[in-house]
């Protein structure tokens, strides 16, 4: 039996410079305004895989439940014991109650986390002498090992506190199952807002308008 191969001219004539250049401004936008975020149900938080999603609108887009978290800190988080990974000493989100934070709930193994981590480093080192303070909480404590979060930190030199939370704190946070989610808490509890997701063009904009937003209150 003989293969008769194709002629390369179909080829060619289906990849004009038409549709290429539409191509390459298709990926041109889903790169620059896609929301990257690491899926991985709550419930399965024991369960060490991850999947990276690109959250889609339009017709086809697949439909997503609603999910809402709180508008004020919850009693139990903010009394919560909590202990820091580096070095481990004790403290409580109860402590930051003068202060403006941001609580990222994170994991080693999310890459879209990778990517917001250099941005939160950013805000500390900007907003830390406004009486501010970035907290990250890991919310995958049966996957991460205190050894992956300390070489975590030192990858990315993290000058904020890291802490492991636990399943019950972390559903009681987050709007659904994926992360980095990021929360920015005003002086009296009240999230001011609520990301999910990081998007590199779009998020630091809306982290910096609500930490001034609430600095100023």
């Amino acid at each position: 039996m003989r293969f008769v191969r194709q002629p390369d001219h179909d080829r060619r004539t289906f990849w004009t410079p038409a549709r290429v250049a539409a191509t390459s401004a298709l990926l041109a936008l889903i790169s620059t305004f896609g929301i990257s975020s690491c899926g991985k149900p709550v419930e399965d938080m024991g369960t060490p895989k991850a999947t990276v999603t690109v959250n889609a609108s339009g017709p086809n887009a697949p439909k997503r439940p609603a999910s809402v978290g709180p508008t004020t800190m919850p009693a139990k988080v903010l009394e919560a014991n909590l202990e820091t990974i580096i070095d481990g000493k004790p403290f409580k989100l109860s402590d930051l109650k003068d202060k403006v934070f941001v609580l990222d709930l994170w994991a080693t193994w999310c890459g879209p986390c990778r990517s917001s981590t250099p941005e939160l480093v950013s805000l500390q080192k900007e907003f830390g002498s406004r009486g501010f303070e970035v907290i990250g909480l890991d919310i995958d404590p049966d996957s991460d090992t205190p050894e992956d979060v300390k070489a975590f930190a030192d990858e990315f030199k993290i000058n904020y506190k890291l802490a492991f939370a636990d399943r019950e704190l972390a559903m009681s946070l987050m709007r659904g199952g994926n992360i980095p989610q990021t929360l920015v808490v005003g002086r009296d509890g009240r999230i001011v807002e609520h990301l999910v997701g990081f998007n590199p063009v779009v998020m630091p904009k809306k982290l910096r308008a609500a930490i001034e937003q609430a600095l100023e209150k």
